[in-house]
């Protein structure tokens, strides 16, 4: 395996020399249009698993990752607020931004389906909560939701820097009791 600098080295030759190519294309093409380029493609994927704009894909995130609830189990009648804790298993939580191989954060999902690979889960905010979904963008493990007396579907499920859902989710229902 060749060493981080290496590898790093390597992406950046590949940048420029490609920077260049299309620098001397667009000089050699002969076309003398001056029309503005059409931003709303989407980015295409280079050999590295990045994008054009050098984002990691959602699907080069690791095969084995996943998340999963420590407490409270599957079948437990708690009272609100709810004390959940996680773990994820082939990632490092880390806060939410920028997209990085092998990291990730957490989102609890109340009553709501968990989101497909690369799907973006929305949040955080208000308007996500009000849906069910609990954004835990600081790389968090744990934390409190406050919820009604009633039975509930949790789901945990893991987001990239910039939200793409991917990973093994966790599913339990848990019951809340009155007060």
């Amino acid at each position: 395996m060749a060493p981080e600098n290496t590898t790093y080295t390597r992406r950046r030759f590949s940048a420029l020399a490609g920077v260049g190519i299309i620098g001397l294309s667009g000089c050699l093409s002969g076309d003398d249009d001056d029309e503005p380029e059409d931003d709303d493609e989407e980015p295409s994927e280079d050999d590295n698993g990045e994008d054009d704009n050098g984002e990691i894909d959602v699907g080069d995130q690791p095969d084995d990752a996943s998340a999963v609830f420590t407490a409270p189990e599957d079948g437990d009648t708690v009272e609100s607020p709810v004390e959940i804790e996680a773990e994820a298993e082939g990632i490092e939580l880390a806060p939410a931004g920028e997209a990085t191989e092998g990291e990730g954060h957490l989102h609890v999902l109340v009553d709501h389906e968990g989101f497909e690979e690369g799907e973006t889960i929305p949040g955080p905010g208000d308007e996500a909560e009000a849906d069910g979904i609990y954004h835990w963008g600081d790389g968090q493990s744990n934390g409190e939701i406050e919820l009604d007396p009633g039975e509930y579907d949790l789901t945990l499920q893991i987001a990239d820097g910039p939200h793409r859902a991917f990973g093994e989710t966790d599913e339990i229902t848990i019951t809340v009791a009155e007060e």
